[in-house]
């Protein structure tokens, strides 16, 4: 019988996966060549669009456009068998007329992704990782505006064009290609991470993904972790106390039928549809505090994007009935008279850096206070630069706490038993100064990031 991901209520069990893999569209029996090493470019990753799943499962980007992933096999003969999974980022859309504009850009539609592509080969994804650098490599290439959580199947006609949110399928058919084509079904060791809203979709995604691993690969998987960088998004009010950034993350997670995300994951357990809170599993902070995979968390507790987007934001007027196609509200709390300073914080008065001191509390609370982060086998480097996304780039060797890379603090929680108390692999942030400069602390924070610019290096 032949299964599609359209007439499945639940597309995130992972028999889901089986019925893709099993009706024809890939096999885990099949057999596959791997590509010779020695004529691999281990800077290079070739585009591979999925136009079979789009016309048959309706894995397809906002516009229509089909779903598709980067890829670059291993380097090394000896990780073959291992794997680094990447969700891109690039935030998200908020409202209808938000997407409408989104699907109209590369955030939207696959129709101008290149070929190939040099890019994400800096920090954790850099081929010369000593640890990663060697695995095969894939980038879940993102274009559904809801982290790979949307399962809508009719479409919403926005302006005379339909908008499809369908990140889910698109998920999973990216996992059924590589079982088909590229030798998944023998993986070994997987590292799923992501940056920004791919940071995000690393944590609402690990344990389903790890449960389907489990099931591709029974005889061969040994280790499955997660390690997102810059996708601890807080659920928290902007500075004069207005839910912004809850709203937007509501309204998309309804708008794009999310909720069906979480039916097989441990946050969808605990906040049932029933109970009209499962929105809340789009943030970090609870589906962190319920999963039970082995989780290092990397992370600025000053983030550079949320210091301006979700601290100091606004919402759209109108929202979620805009009439143009902005994306969020960014620094326009009490008429922008935050925005220097959200920018950056060296510009923050003592007062507000007080304020700004008070959100990195909160950070940091709603980390520890959750049982995964004291529990064995997981970690955590939370930071206090003002960055977004440093662990794809120069600060994954730079950036230090107490002397300690944030490259080998993720080198060393990976290369663990997995048993091993949580406090040997967590490292937390110092606290700005108020009263003199430079505010910060850390003076390892070279390169802090202006928070004008964080968009730039959120993956987009």
């Amino acid at each position: 019988m032949t299964v599609h991901l359209q007439a499945i209520p639940c597309i995130f069990a992972t028999m889901t996966l089986f019925g893709l893999i099993l009706h024809g569209q890939a096999s885990p029996a099949k057999s596959f060549a791997h590509t010779t090493v020695d004529k691999v470019d281990p800077y290079t990753m070739d585009l591979h669009l999925m136009h079979d799943f789009a016309a048959s499962d309706g894995a397809v980007c906002l516009d229509g456009s089909p779903g598709a992933f980067y890829f670059r096999p291993a380097t090394d003969p000896t990780h073959q068998n291992d794997w680094l999974f990447h969700f891109k980022g690039a935030g998200w859309c908020y409202d209808e007329q938000d997407c409408f504009g989104r699907s109209n850009m590369q955030f939207g539609s696959s129709t101008t992704w290149a070929n190939t592509t040099g890019g994400w080969n800096g920090g954790i994804l850099g081929p010369g990782d000593t640890v990663f650098g060697a695995f095969n490599k894939v980038v879940f290439l993102y274009c559904d505006g809801a982290s790979f959580t949307g399962n809508r199947t009719d479409p919403v006609i926005v302006n005379g064009k339909p908008l499809y949110f369908r990140g889910l399928r698109i998920r999973n058919a990216i996992l059924a290609t590589l079982v088909r084509d590229h030798g998944l079904g023998s993986a070994r060791d997987v590292l799923l991470t992501g940056c920004s809203s791919g940071g995000l979709a690393a944590y609402m995604h690990s344990d389903n993904m790890r449960d389907t691993m489990q099931q591709l690969a029974p005889k061969t998987l040994r280790k499955f972790r997660t390690a997102p960088c810059s996708g601890f998004f807080l659920y928290h009010d902007n500075v004069v106390g207005v839910p912004v950034y809850q709203e937007q993350m509501k309204n998309i997670f309804e708008l794009s039928n999310s909720s069906g995300a979480f039916d097989h994951a441990p946050c969808g357990a605990v906040y049932s549809v029933d109970s009209g809170e499962r929105w809340k599993c789009m943030f970090a902070q609870y589906a962190y505090a319920h999963t039970a995979v082995p989780t290092f968390v990397e992370n600025s507790a000053l983030d550079a994007w949320q210091t301006g987007c979700i601290f100091t934001a606004a919402l759209v007027p109108n929202f979620p009935n805009q009439t143009g196609t902005s994306n969020g509200n960014c620094n326009a709390a009490s008429n922008y008279t935050w925005r220097a300073c959200s920018n950056n914080p060296e510009n923050c008065t003592s007062a507000q850096m007080a304020t700004m001191n008070m959100y990195e509390g909160d950070f940091v609370k709603a980390v520890q206070s959750t049982a995964t982060y004291h529990a064995p086998g997981n970690g955590a480097f939370v930071h206090s630069c003002h960055t977004h996304c440093e662990g794809l780039s120069g600060p994954w060797t730079n950036f230090k706490i107490n002397g300690v890379a944030m490259k080998d603090a993720v080198h060393g929680w990976w290369n663990s038993s997995g048993t091993e108390p949580a406090a040997k692999f967590t490292y937390t942030p110092c606290t700005y100064h108020t009263k003199s400069q430079p505010h910060k602390c850390n003076p390892t924070c070279i390169g802090d990031m202006d928070g004008a610019h964080a968009l730039e290096h959120a993956e987009l």
